[in-house]
């Protein structure tokens, strides 16, 4: 990424301009300068709501994040203009602790709401949805929600999961189907030549 030292300090978002030159800036070189460590925050740009207009846009954006920092950041980086930018704090849910029972509040979530100059459609979700493999998705999705409640439950009550309740590995699964059908048929081999010194005897019978 190639910026001019002015723009740079402009729209990126630092605590101070010594800590700015010092953490994003490794060198300068006629007057353009290189960024070679990754940026402070992220900002997320979030899914419109059900009745939001298409010249409104949300963002989410770190809590040290203020409208002219998301103003200079769409406009240098995307090349949009925007004509107002609105903020607010949504707080999350008092959670636990994992290892005591002491009630804690996380950060709050800062989101800004920004009108474009040109209106923006957000892209509908596909039809067909088969490249994204829906039924893993839903599997693994089950597995973690089962691992959380086992998490909890050891966590509450003590108990460890029974065998009827963990879920088959896909190895266990194909190791089980094998033993069945060497049971039933038989005929195991590694497929190596036995030496000649364990080669059956006459006279002996196969068991």
């Amino acid at each position: 990424m190639r910026c001019n030292t002015t723009e740079l300090q402009r729209w990126m978002p630092t605590q101070s301009w010594k800590m700015r030159e010092c953490q994003r800036i490794n060198w300068t070189l006629g007057g353009i300068a290189y960024i070679s460590r990754r940026p402070a925050g992220v900002v997320r740009f979030l899914a419109p709501k059900p009745n939001q207009h298409p010249t409104f846009a949300r963002f989410e954006v770190p809590l040290n994040f203020n409208k002219f920092d998301l103003r200079d950041y769409l406009l240098h980086a995307y090349r949009t203009p925007v004509l107002s930018v609105r903020s607010h704090l949504r707080q999350q849910r008092p959670r636990k602790y994992k290892y005591n029972t002491r009630i804690f509040r996380p950060p709050p979530i800062k989101e800004m709401t920004v009108q474009l100059a040109q209106p923006f459609e957000w892209p509908s979700l596909p039809d067909d949805v088969s490249p994204w493999k829906p039924d893993n998705m839903a599997k693994a999705k089950k597995a973690q929600l089962m691992n959380k409640k086992m998490e909890k439950d050891m966590e509450k009550k003590s108990l460890l999961p029974l065998r009827d309740q963990t879920t088959r590995t896909l190895e266990w699964k194909n190791m089980r189907q094998e033993a069945k059908r060497l049971l039933e048929e038989g005929g195991w081999s590694n497929k190596r030549d036995l030496d000649v010194r364990f080669t059956e005897k006459e006279g002996l019978k196969k068991k």
